[in-house]
């Protein structure tokens, strides 16, 4: 294994290796021009987005005052500060000035092309005026302090990402300290619940009851559901709606129900979606690679091209 970034595209450049996976970003642009490579690409299923504190009713951990006192109520509770933080983020200018374009904007648990994807459900666009006044609706017209935590060694530019919405938060009036921590000690960390916002990817199956089982139903150890829902949203409508799917035989039937529940689950901000990688490989003249949605790299994918 060449877990390095730098490693791994020299050794391609250097004719030590035929292919990579995981092609670093800020590799892309030089590897396009290069007419010894052919990269490889495709929309994967992996989203990257916030999780936000929706267990706790009095002061969240992270969350304060602009004094710096804790705050009695959860602001996160309220429904209008989780659509002002997700009007907040400029999504496309982190997938081409973070992602380097390698990610889709998104605004739902799936991308174009996969099974449930809602069609009309498109990525928020970046409204800071609007978000300001849902700020100010909500009883906080100067904004408040928050931490947004998040990996530093686990998705794609995870750390430049979190540092990139907590400017983004900032600007709208929620002062946003960034914490970036190695990802065995932050996903224990957001396993307890104790963080207020983080950042967390999650590669779905192509099938809706997949990420919304997992992420946003309500949390039961016994049924397997909300088993990354760190967030600890909850919403019975939502599971009402899931369990419903998950005994729809009927395929068009059950795509409407799902659809309607993502609807739901991104109405009422249960996590704010961020973007959807793309699963991009690198390869020597010579090979031929069928990329995959799920971003496994496998042996029966790679042949020699045909002379």
């Amino acid at each position: 294994m060449i877990t390095n970034d730098a490693t791994r595209t020299a050794a391609l450049l250097a004719g030590d290796v035929d292919f990579i996976d995981q092609v670093p970003t800020s590799d892309l642009q030089r590897l396009r021009k290069d007419e010894r490579i052919t990269l490889s690409e495709r929309t994967g299923l992996r989203i990257i987005f916030l999780g936000l504190d929706h267990m706790r009713t009095d002061a969240s951990p992270f969350i304060t005052d602009n004094d710096g006192k804790p705050i009695p109520h959860n602001p996160l509770k309220d429904v209008r500060v989780r659509r002002a933080l997700s009007l907040a983020i400029d999504r496309q200018a982190i997938v081409e000035r973070i992602m380097e374009g390698a990610a889709t904007p998104a605004g739902q648990y799936l991308p174009e092309g996969i099974y449930s994807h809602v069609p009309d459900l498109p990525a928020p666009k970046a409204d800071p005026e609007a978000a300001r006044k849902l700020l100010a609706e909500a009883g906080f017209p100067q904004g408040f302090r928050i931490q947004l935590n998040g990996p530093n060694d686990r998705y794609i530019n995870d750390a430049r990402i979190i540092q990139a919405v907590g400017q983004m938060w900032t600007r709208i009036g929620v002062r946003t300290a960034v914490e970036a921590q190695p990802w065995t000690t932050f996903i224990a960390r957001a396993g307890r619940q104790e963080f207020s916002a983080f950042l967390v990817g999650w590669g779905s199956n192509p099938e809706g009851s997949h990420p919304l089982r997992n992420l946003s139903a309500t949390y039961d150890r016994e049924k397997g559901w909300g088993a990354s829902n760190r967030g600890r949203y909850s919403n019975p409508e939502l599971d009402r709606m899931i369990d419903q799917a998950l005994t729809e035989m009927d395929d068009a039937k059950r795509e409407k129900i799902l659809q309607d529940a993502q609807r739901l689950a991104m109405e009422d901000v249960a996590i704010i979606p961020l973007h959807i990688q793309t699963n991009i490989w690198a390869m020597r003249q010579g090979v031929v690679h069928t990329p995959r949605a799920d971003e496994l790299t496998r042996a029966q994918d790679i042949r020699a091209a045909p002379r």
